[in-house]
């Protein structure tokens, strides 16, 4: 295969920027790790859903997670409940659905 010298010296300096870039993305990446995370305000609307199916109600906790109006998804909310004692106790768990919606099904025993 023949190349001319042109392409040689080309594709000599394109590796040489690749392995400078490289190396600085990593020096870049690393000195980004140790600088504080901004973390954006988040709101969380939340409704109570009620349904009757046949002769039993089924009733749900929905809600939308978002930030600056932009919805946010695959992130974590917990459900937490007041203790009598006046603390507060996780319970339930779910991650955000595409549109940054999240549901919590709620068990008949405690609806009432």
């Amino acid at each position: 295969m023949r190349a001319s010298l042109l392409a040689r010296v080309g594709s000599v300096a394109a590796a040489a920027v690749i392995a400078v870039t490289g190396a600085m993305a990593t020096a870049g990446a690393a000195g980004a790790a140790t600088a504080p995370v901004r973390r954006l305000s988040t709101h969380l609307s939340i409704v109570k859903l009620s349904e009757v199916r046949g002769n039993r109600r089924v009733e749900a906790i929905a809600g939308a997670l978002s930030s600056h109006r932009i919805p946010l998804r695959d992130k974590v909310v917990y459900l937490d409940r007041r203790t009598a004692t006046g603390g507060w106790v996780v319970v339930g768990k779910e991650v955000t659905h595409r549109f940054g919606a999240v549901v919590f099904p709620v068990p008949a025993k405690v609806a009432r």
